[in-house]
């Protein structure tokens, strides 16, 4: 069951960093267009604003990123102290009842 929650959370992590790359190829274009000296000053401001939506889009996915790398980590954590118990009571279970 945990598993199937961290190849998720990784399935997840990787949508989330495909976009940011997507989104800053996105923002690379439309700063070389503006940098253009052929637009019109209507076309200049069309892409000023979408240029400031998509870093908008990328704050956000910057965020979720990090959101999701730090759930990845208390998951990884949560199943690293549940194996150190197992293997904690199984050494208790050997010292108790087995022939060492």
């Amino acid at each position: 069951m945990e598993n199937i929650s961290l190849d998720m959370d990784m399935q997840i992590m990787e949508h989330v960093e495909e976009s940011l790359k997507d989104t800053l190829y996105r923002v690379e274009a439309i700063e070389r267009k503006l940098k253009t000296k052929l637009l019109t000053t209507e076309n200049r401001e069309k892409l000023e604003n979408e240029l400031e939506e998509v870093k908008e889009v990328l704050r956000r996915n910057e965020k979720e990123l990090q959101n999701l790398r730090k759930e990845n980590s208390k998951s990884f954590m949560i199943a690293a102290c549940l194996i150190f118990v197992c293997f904690l009571i199984y050494g208790t279970y050997l010292l108790i009842f087995g022939n060492i």
